[in-house]
């Protein structure tokens, strides 16, 4: 364990109901002195390299030299993480999730950033001061800031999933797109009934989902218009309510069970896995689904193989008069982020190297890597170049990102979602600039912050109200139970399991963040 000034810390996971300055205030001015900062960073599997294009660009513009505190070797980043505390050093700059990081502030591991940020980070106080959604983020429980998140490019993306169809099928049958959910319905049920892969079998699938439980649980009910199982939700009063205690929530999963027992929807959708695209779509089977609009409109490559095939985004379906599909807007940041341990040599200079990730040039160098490199400015803006765009080694776009450590999250930075526009297929543009259009999302609550005695009571109760949830859902779901037997009863229990208590945990968060200024 890591010890220092008699406090002893621990690691303690926390995890719940489960990226632009216009101006650049130039503030990397040069030491006279070269200074030395190390970093923890481990994501994805990737701990930092100082030999990534990126930050070698970060070391000369700002006149440091960067140590990696993780080896190579080391790709977890718990693990990494815990052993660093255990270890009794810390890095001077510690890379991991917000809540974690928090916890360790409120221990005294990582110092607060309030007077840093006020005197040493002119363009964080810019974005804080320009962006009150995103400076919510980063205020604490207890009011200090201690991390610098990785935000997303939230007021232009918000998208990052939605509805998709076979076109062709449609096509084929002179259907029209749909619309409604009764128009879902009979499509799924003409393509069954008509050899729609013409392969003359009955096989034809409806609906699929790719994903665990948890997954499924959450994309499958919100085609029928419910929130994701796991989350709290905000009612008109804004009140704080537990999603499956919308109202609509019982009539969907009814809707669901019906259409189950009707076989419009896959047999195997718990047990499939991440791997149901892979499973139904090169087999020519699969109809509909709710997915992630750039991995799932690749697929449409088949049409190499499946003469016509065509499975593109549609809106939103209106299940009934106010009630459309949920399709959640993504959060603001994806709580990853980094802040400044008590063991920093020197914060101020910490302090305005991370700063310099939200000027122009660091943002552009973090989401488009190297100039001349990876991009070329045109018309003031930055475009990939073909090493990126094609590469010579068949890399992938961001994988050539990747290598250069642009866009490897935990870096206190905005995203710019124009790095991903320039090499998504226009399908899946077309389908993110759908569901950007005003009522066809439906926004998160926000990321709210607890203290440590409150988020152990909410954890504590919302791991038993969970259980009893997706067990539930899913007997209703296959048919073993009858949710309108059963519902009253369901309720009671998660009543009895303290539903109510948590709610009011959630709302004293959410109230207590809406004070932010």
């Amino acid at each position: 364990m890591y010890i220092k000034k008699g406090i002893l810390f621990t690691s303690i996971l926390a995890g719940l109901i489960l990226t632009g300055c216009s101006k650049d205030e130039n503030t990397n001015i040069k030491n006279t002195k070269q200074q030395e900062l190390s970093i923890f960073l481990i994501n994805n599997g990737m701990p930092l390299n100082a030999d990534w294009d990126i930050y070698k660009e970060a070391a000369k513009v700002n006149n440091i030299k960067i140590t990696s505190y993780a080896s190579k070797n080391n790709t977890d980043g718990v693990q990494g993480y815990n052993l660093m505390l255990a270890s009794n050093e810390l890095a001077d700059i510690i890379s991991h999730r917000v809540p974690d990081l928090e916890k360790l502030g409120n221990e005294g591991g990582v110092i607060p950033l309030n007077d840093l940020i006020e005197k040493n980070a002119p363009n964080i106080k810019k974005f804080m001061d320009n962006n009150l959604k995103f400076k919510k983020n980063m205020v604490s429980v207890d009011g200090k800031i201690y991390t610098v998140p990785t935000f997303y490019d939230y007021d232009k993306s918000r998208t990052s999933y939605g509805l998709f169809i076979r076109m062709d099928w449609l096509k084929k049958y002179n259907l029209p797109i749909p619309k409604t959910i009764d128009q879902l319905k009979n499509a799924l049920i003409t393509f069954r009934d008509n050899d729609a892969n013409g392969n003359g079998k009955k096989d034809e699938i409806g609906i699929f989902i790719r994903g665990n439980t948890k997954s499924v649980l959450e994309y499958l009910p919100s085609i029928f218009g419910a929130r994701p199982v796991r989350s709290f939700y905000l009612q008109e009063n804004g009140k704080v309510n537990y999603s499956p205690l919308d109202p609509n929530y019982k009539d969907s999963i009814k809707i669901i069970g019906e259409w189950y027992k009707e076989g419009l929807i896959d047999t195997e959708i718990f047990t499939r896995g991440w791997g149901a695209r892979d499973a139904v779509l090169p087999t020519n089977l699969g109809a509909f689904t709710s997915d992630w609009f750039g991995s799932t409109a690749n697929y449409n490559s088949l049409n190499k193989v499946i003469p016509g095939f065509e499975f593109l985004p549609i809106e939103p379906l209106t299940i009934k008069e106010g009630v459309k599909s949920k399709i959640m807007a993504r959060n603001t940041t994806n709580e990853s982020g980094w802040a400044i341990s008590a063991q920093a040599k020197n914060p101020e200079d910490a302090m305005k190297f991370m700063d310099w990730w939200f000027s122009p040039e660091g943002r552009r160098t973090w989401n488009f890597g190297i100039e001349g490199k990876h991009y070329t400015m045109i018309n003031g803006s930055p475009v990939f170049t073909d090493y990126v765009l094609k590469n010579p080694e068949g890399k992938s776009p961001l994988g050539v990102l990747y290598e250069a450590g642009a866009q490897v999250a935990g870096v206190g930075v905005q995203q710019d979602v124009e790095y991903e526009n320039q090499w998504v297929s226009d399908i899946a543009k077309k389908g993110s600039q759908m569901y950007m259009q005003p009522g066809m999302m439906e926004e998160q609550m926000p990321i709210l912050k607890y203290t440590t005695e409150e988020l152990k009571e909410l954890e504590k109760i919302m791991g038993t109200v969970n259980q009893v949830t997706e067990e539930n859902l899913q007997k209703w779901i296959l048919g073993s139970s009858d949710i309108d037997k059963d519902w009253q009863g369901y309720v009671e229990q998660i009543q009895q399991n303290g539903i109510n208590r948590a709610m009011e945990i959630v709302q004293k968060a959410y109230d207590r963040q809406e004070n932010i200024k």
